[in-house]
């Protein structure tokens, strides 16, 4: 019995042992790896923990358990681990650590990170992905925006939801509206904010083109209340990547907006562009730069030109759900950082740590953020969901007005084709560029996608007519059965 009893102790030990080592759940190690190879790295990450606990020199535990870490934002500790795992000839750890160096602003060493990792595809003879490349771009942008800092007043910032931030642009009705569609009056996408100027006439978005993500439209509005089809925004500005969020000045000719493509240094930035009104193009867009663009997502840049005053929004806080909204005052023209003088940390002033320590000595804004809180917010004016003429002068203007069910259905489903035909012009005239530019088999299939589009389109163009036509008859007809 006292042999029995020191079995079970020592056995008891080893159990406990192990179940320290085990996450609740006792998920393996195998399943962690599943999980990693989901994109689970909040599920995965305490089994590598518990796992380096036994192995704490696993050049593979550390570059996983180093990766959880880095898509927790948790940057510093992903730091250590990753580093272990370049230390152990990890193939993808130089990767990740560039990608940490990126966030930490230290941009020398993320380029240094990236070439390492491209050295060591190349030695193991694999190809060398253009995402590496780009991200050694915007590495190298990075460092050369960080020379160049603005010197802008940043009179205030509001952490506020992600979902709703344009509630807190307290412009002048001069500098027209921000907004959803149902703010605005008019159906854009429910998935984008869009601008409007102040006449009202213009609407610009941006619009999901169902194959890379975002493009700059816009639509007009006829006299008879009526919008047009939505149109990409002239060449210039759309590229195969996601353009969103625009805002015009009041010239009618500057447009701000955002991007993740060429010439950002990570998710979007903020960019700059005009109008050439000779030949209706874009001039080439320029980056903003820092501080109001950062590593993380920049976007939805607006000026009030009649307060002096701008808007911009970034998630680089990196609080889930919720982003930051900036307040600057303008330059009359571009002033930057001097490196030799400045004694503020130049990190610190292109990720706006203390809004503070961007003011001028001496500077007090405490009476125009007091004239600004009492400006009222733009109420939604109420405006007519649309105008349908049923007969003798009689037009409805809202859904609620149809007394035949049949009739309402109709004018919706009208609609409905109307944004149908839109989204297919939207594709279309994605592919014909890329048409244009391709050769063999590539042109084929796309001469064949263009070809299926254009027929739909021939095929949907006279349905919204003819909906709109049976929506009068049965409306005319059930009005006609209540007398």
């Amino acid at each position: 019995m006292k042999i029995f009893g020191q079995v079970f102790k020592y056995s008891l030990a080893i159990v406990l042992a192990i179940s320290t080592l085990l996450p609740s759940g006792a998920v393996t190690l195998d399943e962690a790896r599943e999980l990693y190879k989901a994109g689970k790295f909040d599920e995965a990450a305490p089994v590598f923990k518990a796992q380096l606990k036994r192995k704490p020199n696993d050049g593979s535990l550390n570059h996983w358990y180093g990766v959880c870490l880095f898509h927790a934002k948790k940057y510093d500790e992903a730091e250590k681990y990753l580093k272990i795992g370049v230390k152990r000839k990890v193939l993808e750890s130089p990767h990740f650590l560039g990608d940490v160096y990126m966030a930490q602003y230290r941009f020398d060493e993320a380029a240094e990170s990236y070439q390492d990792y491209i050295d060591a595809l190349e030695k193991a003879r694999k190809q060398v992905p253009d995402s590496i490349t780009e991200a050694m771009a915007r590495a190298r942008k990075a460092k050369l925006m960080l020379r160049h800092v603005e010197q802008v007043p940043i009179i205030d910032s509001l952490i506020v939801d992600a979902d709703s931030f344009f509630k807190h642009y307290k412009m002048t009705p001069e500098s027209g509206r921000i907004g959803t569609a149902e703010m605005l009056g008019v159906a854009i996408p429910d998935s984008t904010v869009g601008y409007m100027p102040q006449r009202g006439d213009k609407v610009f978005f941006g619009m999901p083109n169902g194959e890379t993500g975002y493009d700059l439209c816009s639509m007009n509005k006829f006299t008879d209340g009526r919008w047009s089809r939505i149109s990409p925004l002239p060449e210039g500005v759309n590229t195969p990547r996601d353009e969103a969020y625009p805002f015009f000045l009041n010239d009618g000719v500057t447009l701000y907006f955002a991007s993740n493509g060429e010439g950002s240094i990570g998710g979007y930035d903020i960019f700059i562009t005009r109008l050439n009104l000779e030949n209706n193009t874009y001039l080439k867009p320029e980056n903003v730069g820092m501080p109001f663009n950062s590593v993380f997502n920049d976007y939805m840049m607006a000026v009030d030109e009649m307060l002096n005053i701008g808007w911009f929004v970034s998630d680089r806080e990196l609080i889930p759900g919720k982003v930051t909204v900036y307040l600057f005052i303008p330059n009359e023209s571009k002033r930057t950082y001097d490196l030799d003088s400045v004694q503020t940390d130049i990190k610190s002033l292109a990720l706006i740590r203390s809004i503070r320590d961007s003011w001028p000595e001496g500077a007090d804004y405490t009476e125009l953020l007091d004239k600004l809180n009492h400006i009222k917010e733009i109420q939604t004016v109420a405006r007519p969901d649309f105008v349908f003429a049923i007969y003798n002068g009689i037009h409805y203007t809202h859904l609620d007005q149809f007394t035949s069910a049949e009739a309402r259905n109709l004018y919706v489903k009208a609609n409905e084709t109307r944004k149908h035909i839109a989204q297919l012009e939207a594709e279309a005239a994605k592919l014909r560029p890329k048409y244009a530019k391709s050769e063999g088999t590539t042109r084929q299939r796309l001469a064949a996608e263009i070809g299926s589009l254009e027929a739909q389109l021939l095929t949907l163009y006279p349905q919204p007519g003819e909906y709109e036509n049976q929506a009068r008859k049965a409306e005319i007809d059930a009005l006609q059965k209540r007398r």
